[in-house]
């Protein structure tokens, strides 16, 4: 437990502390270079340095794709503080269990993390020299995840274990529910320890709501951000039908539309952001194949004058969807973008719908090949898009038993990422957190 100097809750003191840190990186150096190296928290008397909320916020920055300034260091610092004492935690534990992470293990989660964040294979180190941090910082990252598998893992996977009646009741629940809708959700959950901290989780949360509707990736904010164990995976939670969720999380899953993201949502521990990725019909004994959707792109841009007001901008969108009316075919979209003499204007390539920006996933999910879309307003211009192929995972049959895994797995996975967010909570609560800045 907290000593008496030290009874007080940890992300509370944090807050105040890494906006400290944050500030203090912006100093020119030398300044800068003599700050980094003070001592920012102890974790049970494990050093956090300002150089390391420095390095992990770089990163994060960089792979969320948010805006580097001042002010966002500063709101997100309190988060990257809590992020990096957890990690300390997280290790500490496995080094009480003497668990340790091999390293082959750790090159084979490094090239799923890599690829994760968009990455080739190997450019994890050109990444941290173009970001002028050490590579350490992100093998520490990767470490501590599968270290922290494995405690999870060693500590809870016995009492985790679903049994073959739990299995064949969910079974026979999902046959009674096909044809229902199930919807495919992502979340970022941000803790919070005490009431007085609502108003500082809450503006961090809608400043990522921000930059993820404004084209930031919601699985590179939530592996950077979030404090589920979904992190890992981009925060997916899979595939849920009502119920399943809290019924605060279901209330609001069932107002979101494929590729929105939800506005926050408070519980009794944290916040939660969530992004609908997809919804189907229940249908347990099909798949699809793993083949990701994609579509083919031709877009028509119209260009704006400089500095154009609002009534120039309603104007065009209107003379856009004007244009566009009746145009049924690419090589027709081809033809008016000729007429329209922008360099912007042409085909867009073929795309994951998965990995396009929630706006125009908004635009082009459901709209039938060949039909112009709603114009909107992009750089410098207004834009028509037109979906000229499609392409959609095959529906394959499976057999009675590997759904009934599939089933068990989901359950387990379910049930483990429940004890880790307890578990941690527990680690918080016993540890020992000195906050020097």
């Amino acid at each position: 437990m907290f000593s008496r100097r030290h009874r007080f809750v940890l992300v509370l003191t944090a807050l105040t502390a890494a906006a400290s840190a944050a500030a203090a990186l912006t100093v020119p150096s030398p300044a800068q270079a003599q700050n980094s190296l003070r001592i920012a928290a102890t974790v049970n008397d494990e050093m956090v340095s300002v150089y390391d909320i420095d390095s992990r916020m770089r990163l994060a920055i960089f792979l969320s794709k948010l805006p580097d300034t001042i002010e966002t260091k500063k709101r997100l610092a309190p988060q990257i503080l809590r992020g990096i004492i957890d990690d300390k935690l997280r290790m500490q534990e496995a080094k009480r269990l003497e668990l340790s992470v091999s390293r082959q293990e750790l090159q084979s989660e490094l090239a799923v993390w890599e690829a994760r964040s968009g990455l080739s294979k190997g450019d994890a180190d050109r990444l941290a020299k173009r970001l002028g941090i050490d590579k350490a910082t992100i093998l520490e990252q990767v470490e501590t995840a599968v270290a922290w598998r494995k405690v999870i893992r060693t500590v809870f996977l016995r009492s985790a274990r679903v049994s073959d009646q739990e299995v064949d009741e969910i079974l026979a629940g999902e046959e009674k529910l096909t044809g229902q809708p199930e919807y495919l959700v992502s979340e970022i959950f941000l803790p919070f320890d005490q009431r007085q901290q609502n108003d500082q989780v809450l503006g961090l949360a809608n400043r990522l709501i921000q930059q993820i509707r404004s084209g930031a990736n919601f699985g590179a904010v939530a592996r950077n951000f979030s404090q589920s164990p979904t992190a890992a995976v981009g925060g997916s939670l899979g595939w849920h039908r009502i119920g399943q969720l809290s019924p605060e999380l279901d209330k609001v899953v069932r107002g979101l539309n494929p590729g929105q993201v939800s506005q926050p949502i408070q519980s009794l521990d944290g916040v939660y952001v969530l992004q609908l990725q997809g919804k189907r019909a229940i249908q347990p004994f099909l798949e699809k194949s793993g083949d990701p959707e994609t579509v083919t792109l031709h877009q028509v841009h119209f260009a704006l004058p400089p500095g154009a007001k609002k009534p120039e901008v309603i104007a065009s969108l209107n003379q856009a969807s004007e244009r566009t009316r009746g145009v049924g075919s690419c090589a027709d979209m081809e033809a008016l973008g000729k007429q329209a003499g922008t360099q912007l204007s042409g085909p867009l390539g073929k795309f994951p719908v998965a990995e396009l920006s929630p706006n125009l996933r908004k635009l082009v999910v459901g709209l039938p090949n060949f039909t112009p879309s709603a114009p909107f307003v992009t750089a410098g211009g207004v834009s028509v898009v037109m979906v000229c192929e499609r392409t959609e995972p095959k529906m394959v049959k499976v057999d009675r038993n590997t759904v009934r895994d599939r089933i068990r797995s989901r359950l387990t996975g379910e049930r483990l990422n429940l004890a880790s967010r307890q578990f941690l909570r527990s680690l918080r609560r016993a540890a020992i957190v000195d906050v020097r800045i």
